[in-house]
């Protein structure tokens, strides 16, 4: 059973980092244009990082920043009940 947290709560993981990147990236695309949003990508990737905090101060839409750094409270709350259940076998 504790493969089934553990696979759930990588899935989870996985796709809200996806998400989160996708739209920071949307964010810094609109800021500051497609080329700085490609560069950021690659070389500045703590741009990335600044940017649902960007959207929530400028914008007032809070959905990046808890997509981004919210939505992985779920993927571990998994991964803490695979390793209890692991623990208890």
């Amino acid at each position: 059973m504790d493969k089934v947290f553990y696979t759930i709560g990588g899935i989870l993981v996985f796709a809200m980092g996806l998400w989160g990147a996708f739209l920071c990236y949307l964010i810094v695309h609109a800021s500051f244009g497609g080329v700085v949003a490609i560069i950021s990508l690659f070389f500045f990737p703590a741009l990335l990082g600044f940017a649902p905090w960007y959207a929530l101060f400028a914008y007032g839409d809070f959905l990046p920043l808890l997509v981004t750094y919210g939505g992985m409270a779920p993927g571990f709350v998994f991964f803490w009940l695979g390793y209890k259940s692991d623990k208890s076998s």
